[in-house]
């Protein structure tokens, strides 16, 4: 029973530190909105904001792994070892679209 509450926990907060990038958009220092594409995750980093065109999930080494397919999924196996639908790739700006306001 202890175990399953860890695990639980564990769970909750990886999923707690991701979900806020679910919402698919994130401004970067300077205030400017990317959003990712649809489906996607956008996400806050050490460069700026990067997104992807899947879900992510936290890897043991804190790095963010994420699915290269449209709302793809993704998931730790029964070792820890992040797998995705299609191919993992790590979030990049490249997969990022800006946001133009409405004038």
């Amino acid at each position: 029973m202890k175990n399953i509450s860890i695990l639980l926990f564990v769970l909750t907060t990886i999923v707690s530190n991701v979900s806020y990038a679910q919402n698919g958009c994130q401004k970067d220092d300077l205030g400017r909105v990317f959003c990712a594409p649809a489906g996607g995750t956008a996400v806050n980093s050490m460069t700026g904001v990067a997104c992807a065109p899947g879900r992510c999930v936290v890897d043991d080494l804190g790095y963010l792994k994420c699915s290269n397919q449209t709302n793809g999924g993704v998931m730790k196996d029964d070792l820890g070892r992040v797998v995705c639908v299609g191919e993992c790739v790590t979030p990049a700006k490249e997969y990022c679209q800006s946001m133009k306001g409405n004038n």
